[in-house]
């Protein structure tokens, strides 16, 4: 027999200690995962129609857009099922009043809105509202007063407000045409049933006959709930906290994501107009043997990312008429040399950080593409193995990334 604290019989201790407790905490994640089940809860979300922000309004369509994906992102904290119930704005307002819908997102918080519904701790997002035209009416400019006898569509909602209350400053005697959903405000803008339009600046695509002409005012919106459910209130309160704490540029993220493909990116300012009138060509400098961004390919033409990305931007961007010439450099240093110079009018790819930029005279654009850098040594690992590189001279991103990151390395420039 094994005398008792022998090893064996320590052993046989811990192996029951084990399973108990394995058993304990199966018995434990089942009543979790039962209890989860029976607390289910649906909820019903008015769901209207707004380009961008909310798509895929009616049954079996597919859903895409800014508040949907929210959505979807708060059930993960709170477990939610949504039933969705279609209608236009006005509609579903109404229904959350009357406690026929639980949610209803994109709402600005309004004082006379407080009794009638419930307002969560933290926005949802935040909107600019702006007056927008038809591009070749010149009857109406950035000037307010030009605005005075002109039809405005605007959808029934806070905008409306805003609206009067950036009419009475400037003083415009304009008519205010409210309408039950962004469809309806553009069908009668198309139609020429109303002069311009105030609309969500983020709100909706582009279209090749709109104008931007500018801002008159901007809230924060909400993800809104039914009086009768503050239990939800509650839930949505901590769920948007922790949202906030786990992922803290969230909504930043959600609206550079959905966003840059609104009216407002698309539309162009008075030099971007003045540069196209006077311009029907744009000459792009590029970096050889940089693939997959760039190089000249056997036949004498680019190749790479940036034969494909130049005609998409300017077709994006209405501009498919516009002359694109190439040329292929073999060092950076000289590609930024004759950007500097206006020799040529875009360059690609830039990199290094924004004060060599500065440094070379030049301005960067959004990040166009983006790529991890690799840092490679031979042999094992040695603390002061980052005390020299060696670098790409014909390719001076490769020198910056190594000036900004370790200032005090020495540099060895091989062709």
């Amino acid at each position: 027999m094994t005398p008792l604290g022998s090893k064996a019989t320590q052993g046989t201790r811990r192996f029951l200690r084990t399973a108990l407790c394995l058993v304990l905490l199966m018995c434990a994640l089942l009543s979790t995962l039962a209890f989860a089940d029976d607390d289910h809860k649906t909820v019903r979300v008015g769901y209207y129609k707004n380009e961008v922000f909310q798509e895929g309004a009616s049954e079996g369509a597919v859903k895409t857009g800014y508040a949907y994906e929210y959505y979807r992102k708060l059930s993960e904290y709170t477990g939610w099922e949504y039933e969705y119930v279609y209608g236009d704005y006005v509609d579903l307002y109404q229904q959350l009043i009357d406690g026929k819908v639980d949610l209803l997102a994109g709402l600005a918080w309004r004082e006379d809105r407080v009794d009638l519904m419930l307002y969560p701790h933290l926005a949802m997002g935040n909107e600019t509202y702006s007056i927008v035209k038809h591009t070749d009416d010149e009857s109406v400019t950035i000037e307010p007063k030009t605005l005075d006898g002109k039809r405005i569509g605007v959808l029934d909602s806070a905008v409306v407000g805003v609206l009067n209350g950036f009419l009475e400053t400037n003083d415009v005697d304009a008519e205010v045409v409210p309408m039950r959903s962004y469809e309806a405000v553009y069908e009668a803008f198309e139609a020429g049933e109303v002069d311009v339009v105030a609309v969500e600046r983020d709100g909706s695509y582009s279209r090749d006959d709109m104008s931007v002409l500018y801002s008159f005012g901007a809230s924060d919106y909400y993800l809104c709930v039914n009086k009768g459910r503050p239990d939800l209130l509650a839930e949505l309160n901590e769920a948007q906290a922790q949202l906030q704490e786990d992922e803290p540029s969230y909504i930043s993220e959600l609206r550079s994501k959905y966003y840059p493909v609104s009216m407002a990116s698309r539309s162009f300012s008075a030099s971007e107009k003045e540069w196209l009138s006077t311009h029907d060509s744009l000459c792009v400098g590029y970096l050889n043997h940089y693939l997959p961004y760039s190089d000249t390919g056997g036949d004498g033409n680019p190749t790479g990312i940036i034969k494909d990305i130049i005609p998409r931007m300017l077709g994006s961007l209405g501009l498919p008429d516009i002359t694109v010439t190439y040329v292929g450099y073999e060092s950076y240093d000289e590609i930024i040399a004759d950007m500097a110079a206006g020799t040529i009018d875009v360059a690609f790819p830039v990199g290094g950080g924004l004060y060599y930029s500065e440094e070379n005279g030049i301005y960067q654009s959004n990040v166009v593409v983006s790529s991890t850098t690799e840092l490679v040594y031979r042999g094992d690992y040695r603390d002061d193995i980052t005390d020299h590189f060696a670098v790409n001279e014909n390719n001076r991103m490769q020198y910056y990334y190594v000036k900004t990151n370790f200032p005090d390395a020495e540099i060895t420039l091989y062709p």
